[in-house]
């Protein structure tokens, strides 16, 4: 063999000795098969290694104190998780791992690995990353509230059902009397919370349509929601204007409960509540008591408590569209937030900064 050719298989042994080191942690384990899509496992092929079981399966590891993953953990240079990957690292396993310098999320949040704030705060004075796929998993949503906004304001659920009951043309022969008021134009939609991330991508996607827009966020000036297409406006006045109302508040205490009888009060007769954020930011009690009197028409994708008990009058509202917590990443979907974690991983092993880096 020749010295350049000695040279050459030297290069490739040392490539492979600093290939870092990856493991895995979700719960279920079964998850990262979800997660995971094919573009994602081409992506992270290229930049890293990973444990293998003996059918070729990726090792993930559940529990970060089992003696039996010590080695394992003791080599790692990344973490890959997300979905049930909570409290698994304190500060003596983050001790265990010297070699640690990232960890990914394919979640809202990667530092809900941690224990407690001892254990998060010694990961950043060592200067570990942090990345989420927060923003991927709220693209679905966006989706889910643009399809149901357009699809509400044609009443297309109540024509549905309709059309059903009949089977046919029936009584409902002349379509321009019996909906004179469907369709996406000179109509209003207002998004109560719209700075959140969804907010603002659902804003950027109703810009499209001929719908006016209002937005609803103390945290918004009036030039940036202009700068969406949209217009500021406070709550009750949205309410009061809307024919859809979609909510995208997070459920932390001061909101919860923030559309309640009075609020729901507002709301223009005929108007729909769209609800893909969080079940406890509605009254439930003074929702059922609104949609009872058929003012009012709701899609529910989240409720309070989930799933609805057997007896839940929503159940049974003619007024009222249920969907099982489907809007936020779903199927194939989810391979997105693996096609995004393993390129955050593949961005820090190059030195280049992480496009969704979580602060702590």
């Amino acid at each position: 063999m020749t010295q350049e050719s000695l040279q050459s298989l030297d290069n490739v042994e040392t490539q492979c000795e600093n290939r870092p080191f990856v493991i895995f942690s979700f719960r279920p384990a079964d998850l990262v098969d979800k997660i995971m899509g094919r573009d994602a496992w081409r992506e992270l092929e290229s930049v890293a290694d990973w444990d293998r079981d003996e059918n070729g399966r990726p090792v993930v590891v559940e529990d970060f104190r089992d003696p039996a993953n010590a080695e394992r953990i003791a080599r790692a240079d990344y973490i890959i998780t997300g979905w049930g990957g909570e409290n698994l690292i304190d500060e003596a396993v983050l001790a265990s791992m010297p070699r640690l310098k990232g960890i990914f999320a394919a979640s809202g949040a990667a530092a809900r690995i941690f224990t407690d704030d001892t254990a998060a705060n010694v990961a950043k004075k060592r200067g570990i990353e942090l990345s989420n796929s927060g923003y991927i998993n709220g693209l679905p949503v966006a989706e889910y509230c643009f399809a149901n906004i357009l699809l509400a304001n044609k009443q297309f659920f109540r024509a549905e059902r309709m059309y059903h009951e009949q089977r046919g043309w029936g009584a409902w022969v002349d379509v321009q009397s019996v909906f004179a008021n469907v369709g996406n134009y000179e109509k209003t939609v207002g998004l109560v919370c719209a700075s959140s991330r969804i907010g603002r991508r659902l804003m950027t996607m109703l810009q499209m349509t001929r719908l006016d827009v209002l937005a609803y966020a103390i945290d918004m000036s009036a030039d940036e929601t202009a700068s969406y297409g949209a217009t500021k406006a406070d709550l009750d006045t949205l309410l009061r204007q809307s024919d859809i109302v979609s909510l995208h508040a997070p459920d932390i205490p001061p909101l919860r409960g923030m559309i309640g009888a009075r609020e729901l009060a507002l709301m223009k007769d005929g108007a729909t509540l769209l609800n893909s954020a969080r079940g406890r930011v509605v009254d439930h009690d003074a929702l059922i008591a609104e949609l009872k009197t058929g003012r009012i028409n709701a899609i529910l994708d989240v409720t309070w408590p989930e799933p609805l008990p057997s007896d839940s009058p929503l159940w049974d509202m003619p007024n009222v569209i249920l969907t099982p917590h489907i809007a936020g990443s779903t199927g194939s979907e989810l391979h997105a937030m693996g096609l995004n974690v393993t390129e955050e991983l593949a961005r820090a092993v190059a030195g280049k900064p992480l496009k969704y880096r979580e602060e702590y």
